[in-house]
């Protein structure tokens, strides 16, 4: 941990209390004028420090932010998110997390961007990714499992959304559409992108997990071509989320159903996704390459596959892009 980053840690448990210069002096063993450039530095990233002639600091405020110094204290896991990784600005997370992977990154880093240029959910489409709003994240994961239960991994991560957002605004019903949106009155919020790299002989080398939710992105900013089929939760609800607390939640949330489906696969969470599968009882159409089909969704199978009741019967679809019919 940074000498600024002790000090910020000192000055959230110090509370509403000012905190003098002489007891961050003795136990971090520097100088005044050093604990004066460091809150210098901790201003300049957005915190709102205050200072005051022989009473020393207080902390006012702090930046909305999903970095690591905002999002460690909210966080529960024991592995998923003790590495993160913020920056104001990329390209894509799930690229980062996929160079990091490469190069032998901890299981469970995770990287954060306020910003993402390069964003893209399936099919690289581009993801809508304006600043300082919402949540772009990627997790690096080493499940050892075969590769064929991966397919289901974005589901396990829809579920954790899903969960979190119950947690952090109880009064929203998000629901989980295959394979891997989360939707809330049928307007999409969160989109979720898994890349795996695999090995013929070894299995699954790396997933990479990648997320964006739209947490506080003004009604009035959400593009024209998007206004009837995405929103935002401070669309929803009128009021504004910390994201480093809903990172946190998100996190949380995930390590916890992921374990289940690292232990047992899919079938353990079939319940689960029950409650929020947007597309159960629906007649819907899905797309794979040239072939389209269509049927009414029965729910989803215990291998994460979309059950479809066709004229033909009952068809298991493992891919595609979903549809509900006069939507």
């Amino acid at each position: 941990m940074s000498t600024a980053s002790k000090i910020l840690e000192q000055l959230k448990n110090s509370g509403r209390t000012e905190l003098s210069s002489s007891a961050i002096c003795d136990q971090l063993k520097i100088s005044r004028n050093a604990v004066w450039k460091h809150v210098k530095a901790l201003r300049e990233q957005g915190y709102q420090i205050e200072a005051q002639s022989r009473c020393g600091y207080k902390l006012v405020a702090s930046p909305d932010r999903p970095d690591a110094a905002e999002v460690l204290p909210f966080l529960q896991t024991k592995k998923i998110g003790r590495v993160l990784c913020y920056s104001d600005v990329t390209d894509s997370t799930n690229r980062d997390a996929a160079a990091a992977a490469r190069d032998g990154c901890e299981n469970g880093t995770v990287f954060c961007s306020g910003e993402q240029q390069g964003g893209r959910g399936r099919m690289t489409r581009k993801w809508f990714s304006p600043p300082g709003v919402n949540l772009y994240f990627s997790v690096v994961l080493r499940p050892s499992v075969a590769t064929s239960l991966a397919g289901s991994l974005p589901l396990v991560a829809g579920i954790a959304v899903a969960a979190a957002v119950r947690k952090m605004a109880p009064e929203l019903n998000p629901r989980v559409k295959w394979p891997n949106d989360i939707l809330i009155d049928g307007k999409k919020v969160c989109g979720i992108l898994c890349e795996m790299q695999a090995e013929i002989d070894s299995g699954v080398s790396y997933i990479v997990a990648g997320a964006g939710l739209n947490v506080n992105l003004d009604p009035q900013a959400i593009p024209d071509e998007l206004k009837k089929i995405a929103t935002s939760l401070k669309a929803e609800t009128a009021r504004e989320f910390s994201r480093a607390k809903m990172l946190a939640c998100v996190l949380n949330e995930f390590e916890y159903y992921y374990e289940i489906w690292l232990r047992k696969g899919f079938e353990p969470l079939v319940e689960v996704m029950k409650e929020l599968d947007a597309l159960k009882g629906s007649v819907i159409s899905v797309q794979q390459g040239t072939k389209l089909i269509t049927g009414t969704a029965s729910g989803v199978h215990s291998d994460g596959a979309l059950q479809i009741q066709t004229s033909e019967g009952m068809e298991l679809v493992y891919s595609g892009e979903t549809r509900i019919e006069g939507c």
